[in-house]
């Protein structure tokens, strides 16, 4: 390189350098966002969303064994209809219903063309909701993704998502299967009673009188 185009490219390094010292490296916080501008936020990817209100019933099928938990609602009560007829504890049903009604999806995975990486030939267990109004909203559930943090989901009959659901979503209507959420049986209390229990009376001995011997 011939020595006038080194000082060249020698000087404008040299401004290049006082540009970011004078004018870079000496900005606050606020100036720097303000000159790269606020990240956009993504919208979160929401797997299901309808009203929890409008829910009619849902079903937890076993898609590997003969099992199903099938809740209905009855008013603003849950009625378990299957496996066996009982009242539903409704309070842990509606936490599982409002959870589903806005289920999000941490990753969502599109045009899949092979399902079988995620266990979604032969999936685990399907939920479905049905709306009073019929419609119908219904995911079935593959395998845990390699760390368990979440399952890989699809819309039932539609294999062209395959979205990432945390486990813990899942894992409550899973649960039902074993456990169906039926209306807890009150525990009885104990009522101390007032009244002083009656016990037998002990039988006392008379004790001989003592009498003075006469003296002669």
């Amino acid at each position: 390189m011939k020595p006038r185009n080194t000082l060249i490219v020698v000087a404008i390094f040299a401004a290049l350098l006082g540009y970011i010292y004078f004018f870079e490296i000496n900005k606050t916080p606020e100036q720097l966002s303000a000159q790269l501008g606020t990240p956009t936020a993504r919208p979160p990817v929401y797997t299901l969303q309808f009203n929890p209100s409008d829910v009619a019933s849902i079903q937890v099928s076993d898609l590997q064994a003969a099992r199903q938990v099938v809740a209905k609602r009855n008013s603003d009560q849950w009625q378990i209809t299957s496996p066996a007829n009982k009242t539903g504890d409704s309070p842990t049903i509606e936490s599982a219903v409002s959870a589903l009604s806005s289920l999000q999806a941490s990753r969502v995975l599109t045009d899949v063309t092979d399902i079988a990486p995620y266990g979604l030939v032969t999936p685990t267990i399907e939920v479905r909701m049905v709306m009073s109004d019929t419609k119908q909203y219904a995911i079935t559930v593959g395998n845990k993704t390699p760390n368990g943090s979440d399952y890989y989901v699809a819309y039932t009959g539609d294999k062209s998502k395959v979205f990432l659901i945390s486990t813990s979503s899942i894992d409550e209507v899973k649960g039902w299967l074993d456990t169906p959420p039926y209306q807890p049986t009150p525990t009885p209390t104990f009522t101390p009673s007032l009244t002083p229990s009656v016990t037998d009376t002990p039988t006392l001995t008379p004790i001989p009188a003592v009498t003075e011997t006469p003296k002669p």
